[in-house]
């Protein structure tokens, strides 16, 4: 859409995402949205919150963007109904594949991010339950810490310049003290952190069979693999079976 992330608005509210995870917006904007086409056409300037979500579907449209199309939505029948521009009602009917197969899109992703989850930094935060968590304060700006675009934290953009400057000085010269990928923070300690499988001694061991997956799912698995070798936080152990 020729749009750039420089287009965006600060967002200060996390959302809950299909998954059921926290998520920080990346920012809000407004757009232009359209209805229909022709004499049964209807336009309105919607604001959409940016989300980075695994999801099939592209926009979602809140309650306020239906509240301003006017519109009515059956779901029986796939069919939305709203007030045009001339005053006149239009229609937009949906093709029933299309829908079957976003809706199983989504319970699917929905199932897989639910797996691969697990525990979120959210809940790894040790305050007492009674005490407020922190959040960020006023209006905050990106600024980047290390060579890389995708190096960066946030700084409260109201801040007094003569105490703004000189943090985000000292935080860039600690930029080594960031750990952006694993390799950045290789050879963990298995006293400090480790996992292991909580298994039954006399438990028997069952071989099995292979798992089959996608070669794109393969392919990611193999790299992130890599990674994790290479930074020395897992190795490999060769079994018998």
């Amino acid at each position: 859409m020729g749009l750039k992330e420089s287009d965006l608005k600060n967002h200060q509210h996390g959302v809950m995402g299909l998954s059921d995870n926290y998520i920080k917006p990346d920012g809000t904007i407004s757009l232009p949205i359209c209805l229909g086409t022709g004499d049964t056409r209807k336009s309105v300037m919607a604001d959409f919150v940016v989300l980075r979500d695994s999801t099939a579907y592209n926009i979602i449209l809140g309650r306020k963007t239906i509240n301003k199309f006017s519109a009515i939505i059956c779901t029986k029948f796939l069919t939305m109904k709203f007030i045009t521009d001339k005053g006149t009602v239009g229609s937009i009917r949906e093709d029933l594949e299309t829908a079957i197969a976003c809706d199983s899109a989504s319970l699917s992703l929905r199932k897989e991010c639910k797996r691969a989850a697990g525990m979120f930094l959210a809940d790894l935060d040790v305050m007492m339950e009674d005490k407020p968590k922190p959040e960020p304060e006023g209006d905050m700006e990106k600024f980047q810490i290390g060579k890389s675009a995708d190096q960066f934290t946030f700084v409260n953009r109201n801040l007094p310049h003569e105490l703004k400057g000189p943090l985000m000085e000292v935080v860039r010269e600690n930029g080594d003290l960031f750990a952006w990928t694993p390799s950045d923070m290789p050879g963990l300690d298995p006293e400090v952190m480790s996992h292991r499988l909580a298994i039954k001694p006399d438990a028997k061991p069952v071989a099995q069979r292979r798992r089959k997956m996608s070669q794109e799912r393969a392919d990611e698995v193999a790299k992130q693999t890599a990674r994790l070798l290479e930074a020395r936080f897992i190795k490999e152990l060769e079994y018998l079976t």
